[in-house]
């Protein structure tokens, strides 16, 4: 019979294995030695990304998906716009555009790309005007940026514990590009439904100003939550499990 100690051994077994190196069943090893290592790292990527941005409990790794954003402040060229409450929507949903990994050498490095439809959903409060039109309200605010492209580029640095050697992502650098951006803002001028419409008319005719603005802190925020992630997922899964022929440092 299946008692209630049978299930507390059981949980504790999954633990221990959990702390010393456990990989979530869809994460397989890559062996370093093959030239399509960068292939097998490619393929892991894409087949976790939709789960692992889901997060990994048993990892401690929390969910990206939607990456909950600090309070976003616009205040220059005449316009005032903050954004609280903030979160941004759509990472299980891109998909890998690029890949380089560069290990055992001297120094390693990490770069990943990837692109998809991105959907901030939040409070807002602006003040101001759009280029030449005025802009006033408080409310519930929907972004839609399509098109996104991250790309990330780190260094990979080792940390050691009684488990082995991990990888760490370090000092990473980013860029982006977004192709287009609409804005919904409730509650415009009060709820005067004239001024409002005409207002984000011009403000998604002129997208590209207000994500100039808008975009960098975002970005900022959404590549230091998935570099925070990865990280959490490698200090719980030694080198050596992850990358079959690896050496490490003595």
């Amino acid at each position: 019979m299946f008692t209630l100690y049978s299930f507390i051994l059981l949980s504790l077994v999954y633990i221990t294995h959990s702390e010393n190196g456990f990989l979530p069943p869809y994460i397989s090893p890559c062996e370093l030695s093959t030239d399509k290592f960068v292939d097998c790292v490619k393929k892991q990527i894409v087949n976790s990304l939709p789960k692992f941005t889901k997060g990994v409990p048993e990892m401690g790794v929390p969910s990206i998906d939607p990456v909950h954003l600090d309070n976003i402040e616009i205040d220059g060229n005449g316009l005032k716009l903050s954004f609280s409450e903030a979160a941004m929507h759509g990472l299980s949903k891109c998909r890998l555009t690029d890949l380089k990994v560069d290990i055992g050498k001297s120094e390693e490095t990490f770069s990943l790309a990837f692109k998809g439809n991105l959907s901030l959903v939040a409070k807002y409060v602006v003040d101001g005007r759009i280029l030449i039109l005025p802009i006033q309200g408080k409310g519930d605010a929907l972004v839609d940026a399509q098109g996104v492209e991250v790309k990330i580029d780190s260094k990979l640095v080792h940390v050691k514990d009684t488990s082995g050697e991990h990888f760490k992502l370090a000092t990473p650098k980013y860029k982006y590009t977004i192709e287009k951006t609409t804005f919904d803002l409730k509650n415009l001028f009060n709820g005067n439904k004239q001024l409002a419409e005409t207002t984000l008319q011009f403000a998604n005719e002129n997208w590209q100003q207000l994500m100039d603005e808008l975009a960098p802190p975002a970005i900022k925020q959404i590549v230091r939550t998935v570099v925070k992630a990865i990280n959490k997922f490698f200090s719980k899964v030694p080198i050596k499990q992850i990358v079959i022929g690896y050496k490490e440092s003595q």
